[in-house]
Protein backbone atom coordinates (compact mmCIF):
# COMPACT_ATOMS: atom_id res chain seq x y z
CA UNK A 1 0.00 0.00 0.00
CA UNK A 2 1.92 3.54 -0.88
CA UNK A 3 1.99 6.04 1.78
CA UNK A 4 -0.19 8.01 0.22
CA UNK A 5 -3.02 5.86 0.63
CA UNK A 6 -2.17 4.75 3.96
CA UNK A 7 -2.11 8.89 5.16
CA UNK A 8 -5.81 9.40 3.14
CA UNK A 9 -6.88 6.18 5.34
CA UNK A 10 -5.68 7.64 8.69
CA UNK A 11 -7.04 11.27 8.04
CA UNK A 12 -10.27 9.67 6.77
CA UNK A 13 -10.66 7.43 10.30
CA UNK A 14 -9.61 11.03 12.33
CA UNK A 15 -11.93 12.88 10.57
CA UNK A 16 -14.76 10.08 10.77
CA UNK A 17 -13.88 9.98 14.69
CA UNK A 18 -14.14 13.97 15.22
CA UNK A 19 -17.54 14.22 13.23
CA UNK A 20 -18.78 11.98 16.26
CA UNK A 21 -17.12 13.64 18.80
CA UNK A 22 -19.06 16.67 17.14
CA UNK A 23 -22.27 14.80 17.67
CA UNK A 24 -21.31 14.82 21.15
CA UNK A 25 -22.19 11.01 21.33
CA UNK A 26 -18.41 9.97 21.38
CA UNK A 27 -18.40 6.01 21.34
CA UNK A 28 -15.54 5.91 23.93
CA UNK A 29 -16.06 1.91 23.39
CA UNK A 30 -15.35 1.60 19.77
CA UNK A 31 -12.42 4.19 20.34
CA UNK A 32 -10.85 2.04 22.62
CA UNK A 33 -10.65 -1.19 20.98
CA UNK A 34 -9.66 0.41 17.63
CA UNK A 35 -6.80 2.21 19.77
CA UNK A 36 -6.29 -1.20 21.11
CA UNK A 37 -6.50 -3.04 18.23
CA UNK A 38 -4.12 -0.88 15.91
CA UNK A 39 -1.22 -0.41 18.80
CA UNK A 40 -1.93 -3.30 21.85
CA UNK A 41 0.14 -6.31 22.18
CA UNK A 42 -2.78 -8.63 21.77
CA UNK A 43 -4.05 -9.32 25.09
CA UNK A 44 -7.26 -9.10 26.78
CA UNK A 45 -9.76 -5.64 26.69
CA UNK A 46 -11.54 -5.58 29.73
CA UNK A 47 -13.76 -2.94 28.73
CA UNK A 48 -15.62 0.04 31.27
CA UNK A 49 -18.78 1.33 29.77
CA UNK A 50 -21.23 2.66 31.50
CA UNK A 51 -22.95 2.94 28.01
CA UNK A 52 -23.58 -0.75 27.56
CA UNK A 53 -25.51 -0.59 30.71
CA UNK A 54 -28.32 1.98 28.54
CA UNK A 55 -27.96 0.58 25.67
CA UNK A 56 -31.13 0.03 24.55
CA UNK A 57 -30.16 -2.96 22.37
CA UNK A 58 -28.29 -4.86 24.84
CA UNK A 59 -31.36 -4.04 27.12
CA UNK A 60 -33.87 -5.62 24.91
CA UNK A 61 -31.71 -8.59 24.32
CA UNK A 62 -31.42 -9.19 27.95
CA UNK A 63 -34.65 -8.94 28.77
CA UNK A 64 -35.47 -11.81 26.87
CA UNK A 65 -33.33 -14.07 28.42
CA UNK A 66 -33.18 -16.41 31.51
CA UNK A 67 -30.66 -15.95 33.63
CA UNK A 68 -27.72 -18.50 32.85
CA UNK A 69 -28.38 -17.94 29.23
CA UNK A 70 -25.47 -17.36 26.97
CA UNK A 71 -26.81 -15.56 22.93
CA UNK A 72 -25.08 -14.72 20.09
CA UNK A 73 -25.75 -10.89 18.83
CA UNK A 74 -25.97 -9.88 15.69
CA UNK A 75 -27.77 -6.39 15.21
CA UNK A 76 -28.11 -3.92 11.93
CA UNK A 77 -26.24 -0.39 13.24
CA UNK A 78 -29.00 1.37 12.92
CA UNK A 79 -30.50 -0.27 15.72
CA UNK A 80 -27.53 1.15 17.93
CA UNK A 81 -25.10 3.06 16.08
CA UNK A 82 -22.73 3.69 18.95
CA UNK A 83 -22.94 0.37 20.07
CA UNK A 84 -22.54 -1.17 16.96
CA UNK A 85 -19.08 1.22 16.64
CA UNK A 86 -17.53 -1.11 19.36
CA UNK A 87 -19.02 -4.73 19.00
CA UNK A 88 -21.37 -6.57 16.84
CA UNK A 89 -21.31 -10.54 16.70
CA UNK A 90 -20.84 -10.30 20.75
CA UNK A 91 -22.17 -13.12 22.81
CA UNK A 92 -23.79 -12.04 26.24
CA UNK A 93 -24.60 -13.92 29.24
CA UNK A 94 -27.38 -13.03 31.28
CA UNK A 95 -26.37 -13.59 35.51
CA UNK A 96 -28.37 -13.59 38.24
CA UNK A 97 -26.74 -10.21 39.31
CA UNK A 98 -25.69 -8.95 35.67
CA UNK A 99 -24.09 -9.74 32.50
CA UNK A 100 -20.72 -10.39 30.33
CA UNK A 101 -20.25 -9.66 27.14
CA UNK A 102 -16.87 -10.97 25.09
CA UNK A 103 -15.92 -10.88 21.76
CA UNK A 104 -13.01 -11.83 19.26
CA UNK A 105 -11.89 -8.73 17.75
CA UNK A 106 -9.88 -9.45 14.28
CA UNK A 107 -10.89 -6.65 11.62
CA UNK A 108 -11.36 -8.32 8.14
CA UNK A 109 -8.47 -7.63 5.29
CA UNK A 110 -10.33 -8.70 2.11
CA UNK A 111 -11.66 -5.13 1.53
CA UNK A 112 -15.70 -6.54 1.70
CA UNK A 113 -16.42 -5.77 5.09
CA UNK A 114 -16.85 -2.09 6.29
CA UNK A 115 -18.72 -0.09 9.20
CA UNK A 116 -20.79 2.71 8.61
CA UNK A 117 -19.97 5.79 10.32
CA UNK A 118 -23.11 8.24 10.75
CA UNK A 119 -22.07 11.50 10.96
CA UNK A 120 -23.66 15.08 10.14
CA UNK A 121 -22.55 15.26 6.68
CA UNK A 122 -24.01 11.78 5.92
CA UNK A 123 -22.94 7.88 5.90
CA UNK A 124 -19.24 7.19 5.20
CA UNK A 125 -18.22 3.32 4.70
CA UNK A 126 -15.24 2.50 6.80
CA UNK A 127 -13.76 -0.35 5.51
CA UNK A 128 -12.28 -3.01 7.92
CA UNK A 129 -8.43 -3.31 6.03
CA UNK A 130 -7.81 0.06 6.07
CA UNK A 131 -6.93 -0.24 10.25
CA UNK A 132 -4.29 -2.62 8.20
CA UNK A 133 -1.90 0.33 7.41
CA UNK A 134 0.64 -1.52 10.07
CA UNK A 135 0.47 -4.88 11.93
CA UNK A 136 -2.60 -5.26 14.24
CA UNK A 137 -3.08 -7.48 16.92
CA UNK A 138 -6.54 -9.62 17.27
CA UNK A 139 -7.80 -9.67 20.56
CA UNK A 140 -10.56 -10.76 22.69
CA UNK A 141 -12.79 -7.70 24.55
CA UNK A 142 -14.42 -8.36 27.45
CA UNK A 143 -16.91 -6.45 29.43
CA UNK A 144 -18.30 -7.69 33.20
CA UNK A 145 -20.96 -5.95 34.91
CA UNK A 146 -22.61 -7.05 38.11
CA UNK A 147 -25.44 -4.98 40.01
CA UNK A 148 -24.00 -3.23 43.36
Amino acid sequence: MSSLKKIIILLTLLISILFLVYKEDIPYEGIEILTHYMFGDGSDLHLESSYFLQSPLILKVLKKMKTGETRKVLFRQEEDWRLSYAINGFQITKKANGFSIVQHIKFDTTGKVYTIINTPLGKINFFDNWVHIKKCNPFWVKFDYTQP
